[in-house]
């Protein structure tokens, strides 16, 4: 279940759509006729107000003169309720609403509770046109029968708290996670339009929402430019700021998404001739194979044994770039041996060379610190956060060596 409140100066029209919307019906009144008009409600209300503030000292004016409240539990939380359900709820939002007289997880807060259990006010049922949710609505005098003011700071915040609470309850599902879920499936239903129109405009983006029981409203400048829109979905409103990843549903990155989504079926493939690269699929991980790659020979001693190492040109780019030149005073230096063996995968001789050696490759310009053997052709594999995974030399700008 949901709910939302504020303080509002418009009570006679909230009480007018409340009780004549079509398909509304009446659930309860407190302390006012059931069979009058709703400006009738509204002109009584107005007549307590006027005769409180008439008794009170220096009374200051209230422009926000009514209270309104929607609740709305899910569709199969009220699945089967008759209107001695829908009363009941009415009466414990009431009851838990009067209760607080804290901030949600600020116990240091202190709030002046309400008093709308004894106010005037009225309970109407309505059932939402597109997506058939039904819920109620509340508007309650802003002056209590005892002639105090219903204190309204934090009205919003105090009706979702009062709603946590019912929903705990009852075990139903918290407002916080039933709004992660309808901004999840309206993200979803979004992306999913926007795959399926052949060319983006706002117009066909609205209907296909609309057809999918969504009310869009599209925030415009001066000239006509879309600036902002907001999804409503049952008696919740989502603002595309907060749709999709990355914001990317907003009216400034919506088009370039419509782009994205359909650059792949623009994609030509081609097909990889003998001597390009050729992937191939091994444990859900890739080994990427060059055919007839260019090797450089280097022959080198450790502790009297000779090792002949073959460094593929791939590499040996990138010795260059790390050493200078492989001259043959560079070439009989431990950095270099131990870089070359690392790549030749003579790992077990590294101790000997008493130097630890930590490959930092950079990939997309960010650097990650890792451990590498290489088999002659290609880094196989790569060690970050304990997990092992397939690294590519070809994925690699660029590869720095740290020896301690």
């Amino acid at each position: 279940m949901i709910a939302q409140g504020n303080a509002i100066s418009h009570g006679a029209r909230a009480i007018e759509y409340s009780i004549d919307k079509d398909k509304a019906r009446l659930v309860k009144v407190n302390d006012l006729p059931e069979n009058i008009e709703p400006l009738a409600m509204w002109s009584r209300m107005m007549q307590h107000q006027h005769q409180c503030m008439k008794d009170r000292y220096n009374p200051k004016p209230i422009t926000l003169n009514a209270l309104r409240f929607e609740i709305s539990p899910a569709k199969e939380e009220s699945a089967g309720w008759t209107m001695t359900d829908w009363q009941n709820l009415a009466d414990e939002f009431i009851a838990v609403l009067d209760s607080i007289d804290r901030r949600c997880g600020k116990p240091d807060s202190h709030l002046k509770p309400t008093n709308i259990k004894n106010s005037q006010y009225v309970v109407s049922l309505h059932t939402d046109s597109k997506s058939g949710i039904p819920h109620l609505h509340i508007v309650a005098n802003r002056i209590d029968n005892m002639g105090k003011t219903n204190d309204a700071h934090y009205i919003g915040e105090r009706a979702v708290h009062a709603a946590n609470i019912i929903n705990e309850r009852r075990g139903w599902v918290q407002s916080v996670q039933r709004r992660d879920e309808n901004i999840q499936q309206i993200s979803e239903d979004c992306i999913a339009i926007l795959k399926a129109m052949p060319e983006f405009d706002w117009e066909t983006y609205c209907q296909m929402l609309n057809a999918k029981g969504y009310d869009i409203k599209l925030t415009k400048d001066d000239e006509g430019v879309v600036k902002g829109y907001a999804i409503r979905k049952g008696n919740s409103i989502y603002k595309s700021s907060i749709l999709g990843k990355s914001r990317k549903l907003m009216p400034s990155k919506i088009e370039a998404t419509w782009a994205g989504l359909h650059a792949s079926k623009e994609q030509i493939p081609i097909q990889p001739t003998e001597t390009e690269a050729q992937t191939k699929a091994h444990n859900n991980k890739e080994v990427v194979i060059l055919s007839n790659p260019i090797t450089h020979h280097y022959s080198m001693s450790v502790d009297g044994e000779q090792f002949e190492v073959d460094i593929p040109d791939m590499v040996k780019s990138v010795f260059d770039e790390e050493f200078g030149s492989l001259d043959e005073e560079v070439k009989q230096t431990n950095l270099f041996k131990v870089a070359a063996l690392l790549f030749a995968g003579y790992l077990p001789l590294l101790w000997r060379l008493q130097a630890e050696v930590v490959a930092v490759p950079v990939m997309d310009g960010a650097k990650i610190r890792t451990m590498m053997s290489v088999t002659g052709l290609f880094v196989v594999q790569k060690w970050q956060n304990g997990s092992v995974s397939r690294l590519s030399v070809a994925g690699v700008d660029s590869i720095s060596f740290i020896i301690t």
